[in-house]
């Protein structure tokens, strides 16, 4: 193969990628997408960058979810079940994103003897996950999870139409896991704006007060549930303009990772699976002891008792990062048999000795990729749940020599979300925060493969073969590929640990339609099992475009492909165009004494006039940004030339000058968009808009029954609550409701309740919304009348009183007005006290008409008929209150005491 040129823009990309959001809305969550917990961040206006908790008060939400009689629950819900239900609670769905059964990470899920292992599903192109008889795909697992995050987020005032989101991923994922994160986020209706690597997300957030004058490198050491991340960032400043037409810059904080190193199978579960191999062996033999029966068996085939021994593995592992040892007891593990045992924090080193080993390798990855030495490195940051284990640290202490200290100034769950919260706050266009720049890199090296497409008449030839025709067509075909070697190019597209954010063309010269592979090259950092074929891009128009201008007597086209590397790791082919120059001759007409260094110069003039797209194959950004302003710079210069020459003519007579026509050389530029259609290839595929469409609706009809459910509890809780509530009114109040109920009435109601209260717990558990809606108000309607009854029995004397009391101020108001409002006249003051006769009136009708019934029969009137009676007295008294007072009578002087009052002046 012939490796071609290769030119790069080498400026940052000021945009995401084209398969990610924009933001326009009034909050953005970071989800931090561990693979045992969610943290979820919130950054909104007027409210401090935040943690999210969840619906039981917590600021971590386990990733699972718990299929339960038709419903889902999430968290805590279906933690506080896993033990009993393991098989109906998958957990760990980001680790088998975008990846086969036969992966590494998905594989250490069987040999840790979790209940649910995924299998590879043909339709799908990918693995699915089989839960009670329903099969789902790890895309739709993580759509509920991510769902969940928005619920959560409405609860805790986030508000319910968040869409926006950043979510974090380990440093090592390719682009199969990247975008069937992408896939999962949009099931869940996530307009995603970024993807973030986990140890970037945690150096943003640590570097948003950070402005250092000298660089600083520091270690951030990140060990979580699964794996083991290392990141070598270095922190620096650099004067950044707010606004183009600021004269100055301000001093911002920036970033740049320079190196990674990860272990990813190496994180706190690891540790949880020696204890679990430990404890299960010591079980099975006190197991096999106690039957001896000549059978062995083994625990490790029984996902219940196996999941108790991991959940016991973990609070073990706590419990010795902090104590020496602790006592374990789990009670009727399996089979009737209780386990019992102790444990040492030496033992637990002895069982995990290997896996110490192991934590520091990534640091020395991480140097060496950042070609750094531990000399070079200013501070280490300990991250992650897993490092809370002393020998970890001490493993880690160990390898730095006594250099450095273990920093631990973060919170190590919670400062990755927040860092994504922060960086979609960043480059969204609904906010304005503190700018911090970041660079990250991509520790893959990707590759492109050009080869000719084949056209629709080779296509036919085939056809013609499988069926016996276009014999003599192959024939002649064959001969001509003896004789001309296959077109093909390759080249490397952007190394290893090199900057995302890119843009990189390539340029040749071509005549052909063009298939494009674009591949992972092979690499030592590659996972094994991880399909190399990323996308194949199919571009058309060259063939067509180079047959035009070979009939207008011009050479092949030259084709340029423009990709990116986004800075959330995704890499797509996102322009493609053939440009042809041709060099015409035209005639113009120049001064005679200037003709000839014209025409000397012409070839020259012309060049530099155009633009340098079309006179360079690639360019970056910045160049096309100079060359815009140089352009800009000669057209004011030419412009002010003009206007002297034009002013000076004006002043001097023109002088008639010999002109003569010469010929000059110009380029036509010739320029086409060519067309662009993607595919993937391989056992690994991204959704298909029909695989979607089925998700979809899927998970719809889940939410759907979840929210029947909802409703349902609810209606059931309603009608148990206000049974308890019958009860307890007829224990507690039972004074006061025998002064306005008959024995009869209280027997019924009573009756009423212990017969709800038993359908309830027999028939009517499984009954419908309707049923219980019916129900309640059975119930609600005697009782409530008893129980309005008993509030009215204080509440009408107390209306009364009030009613009274108000009437008291009005006429004592009046007798006032008398003197003090002389505007009010006495036939007003008068209409206002007939209004408070006919109150009174009504209140001594109603109280007669009262006293005639029982107390245990409806009122005559109640308590809130009361302050209705006094409504147009009250409009008609603030009427007369605004009436203004009359004017003065103004008095006149005559002119002997205007005369007396000067002379005394």
């Amino acid at each position: 193969m012939r490796v071609f040129g290769l030119w790069a823009a080498a400026g940052l990309a000021a945009a995401t990628s084209c398969v990610l959001g924009r933001a326009d809305a009034k909050a953005i969550l970071g989800v931090d997408l561990g693979s045992l917990f969610m943290k979820v961040a919130i950054v909104q206006r007027n409210s401090p960058l935040d943690i999210v908790t969840n619906l039981h008060s917590k600021r971590k939400t386990e990733q699972m979810v718990l299929f339960d009689s038709g419903s889902r629950f999430y968290g805590s819900d279906a933690s506080s079940l896993l033990a009993r239900k393991p098989q109906l609670t998958p957990a760990h769905m980001s680790v088998m994103l975008g990846r086969t059964a036969d992966h590494p990470n998905v594989q250490v899920l069987s040999e840790r003897h979790y209940p649910l292992t995924p299998t590879f599903n043909e339709t799908r192109s990918g693995v699915g996950l089989t839960v009670d008889g329903t099969e789902f795909t790890p895309e739709e697992l993580v759509a509920m999870v991510l769902s969940h995050a928005k619920d959560i987020t409405a609860a805790y005032g986030g508000g319910t139409q968040i869409r926006d989101v950043v979510l974090t991923v380990p440093g090592f994922l390719t682009q199969h896991e990247r975008r069937a994160l992408l896939d999962a986020a949009a099931l869940a209706e996530l307009n995603v704006l970024a993807l973030i690597d986990e140890n970037t997300a945690a150096a943003l957030h640590m570097g948003i007060d950070m402005i250092s004058e000298e660089p600083l490198n520091y270690l951030f050491y990140n060990m979580g549930a699964s794996a083991l991340q290392v990141s070598v960032v270095q922190f620096h400043s650099y004067e950044r303009k707010e606004t183009k037409y600021a004269t100055k810059g301000k001093v911002v904080g920036s970033f740049q990772v320079k190196g990674k190193g990860w272990d990813a199978t190496l994180g706190g579960e690891a540790f949880d699976a020696r204890l679990v191999d430990f404890m299960a062996d010591e079980f099975n033999e006190q197991w096999n002891k106690k039957r001896n029966d000549g059978v062995e068996k083994d625990v490790r085939n029984f996902p219940r008792p196996m999941t108790k021994l991991r959940l016991q593995a973990n609070k073990v592992k706590h419990v010795l990062s902090a104590n020496s040892e602790i006592p374990v007891f789990i009670d009727g593990l399996h089979d009737d048999i209780s386990y019992q045992t102790h444990l040492s924090r030496a033992k637990f080193e002895e069982l995990c000795h290997d896996l110490l080993l192991r934590a520091t390798l990534p640091i020395e990855t991480a140097l060496k990729s950042a070609n750094m030495t531990l000399e070079d490195i200013h501070a280490i940051e300990l991250i992650g749940g897993g490092m809370r284990v002393p020998r970890v640290q001490e493993e880690i202490l160990k390898s730095l020599g006594g250099k450095l200290d273990l920093g631990m100034h973060m919170n190590g769950d919670e400062s990755m979300a927040l860092g994504a919260a922060f960086h979609g706050a960043n480059i969204s266009t609904a906010f304005k925060v503190r700018h911090v720049g970041m660079t990250d890199i991509n520790p893959f090296p990707i590759s492109i493969s050009l080869v000719d497409l084949e056209s629709e008449d080779a296509k036919k030839g085939t056809l013609g073969k499988l069926f016996g025709i276009g014999k003599k067509e192959k024939e002649e075909k064959k001969a001509n590929d003896e004789e001309e070697e296959a077109w093909s190019k390759h080249a490397t597209l952007f190394k290893s640990f090199g900057k995302v954010g890119l843009k990189k063309t390539i340029a040749f010269t071509h005549d052909e339609d063009v298939h494009c592979a674009v591949d992972y090259e092979e690499s030592d950092l590659l996972p094994p099992q991880t399909e190399h074929a990323i996308e194949r891009y199919n571009v058309t128009g060259v063939k067509k475009f180079a047959a035009e201008m070979a009939e207008k007597g011009l050479g092949k086209p030259k084709v340029s492909l423009q990709f990116e590397m986004s800075t959330s790791g995704i890499t797509k082919l996102i322009k493609a165009e053939a440009t042809v120059e041709e060099i015409v001759i035209v005639t113009e007409e120049v001064d005679d004494d200037e003709a000839a260094n014209e025409t000397e110069a012409a070839a020259a003039t012309e060049t530099e006039a155009v633009p340098v797209e079309e006179a360079t194959p690639v360019e970056s950004d910045k160049e096309k940004a100079e060359e815009g302003e140089t352009t800009k710079e000669g057209d004011n210069s030419t412009k002010g030339d003009n206007s002297t020459k034009e002013t000076k003519e004006e002043i001097k007579p023109k002088k008639k000058k010999k002109t003569k026509m010469v010929e000059k050389e110009k380029k036509k530029l010739y320029k086409r968009t060519l067309d662009i259609s993607s595919y993937h290839i391989g056992s690994i595929k991204p959704y298909t808009a029909e695989i979607m469409a089925e998700s979809v609706a899927k998970l719809k009809e889940l939410a759907q029954r979840d929210h029947e459910r909802m409703m349902l509890e609810e209606a059931r809780n309603k009608v148990e609550s206000y049974i308890y509530k019958i009860k307890n009114k007829l224990m507690d109040d039972e004074e006061e409701i025998g002064k306005v109920s008959t024995e009869e009435q209280r027997a019924a109601l009573s009756k009423l309740s212990e017969d709800a209260e038993e359908w309830m717990y027999e028939d009517g558990y499984d009954a419908d919304i309707a049923t219980f809606e019916d129900k309640y108000v059975e119930l609600s309607t005697p009782a409530e009348m008893i129980f309005f009854r008993m509030a009215e029995s204080t509440a009408r004397p107390e209306a009364i009183k009030d009613l009274r009391a108000k009437l008291n101020k009005v006429e004592d108001l009046m007798t006032k007005w008398e003197t003090t409002m002389p505007q009010v006249t006495e036939e007003e003051r008068t209409d206002v006290l007939g209004k408070v006769e006919e109150v009174r009136k009504w209140i001594a009708d109603k109280e007669d008409a009262q006293a005639l019934l029982k107390a245990s029969e409806d009122a005559a009137f109640v308590s809130v008929d009361c302050p209705l009676q006094t409504k147009s007295l009250e409009a008609l008294v603030a009427r007369l209150n605004r009436k203004p007072k009359p004017k003065p009578p103004k008095v006149e002087k005559n002119e002997t005491e205007a005369t007396n009052e000067t002379d005394a002046t």
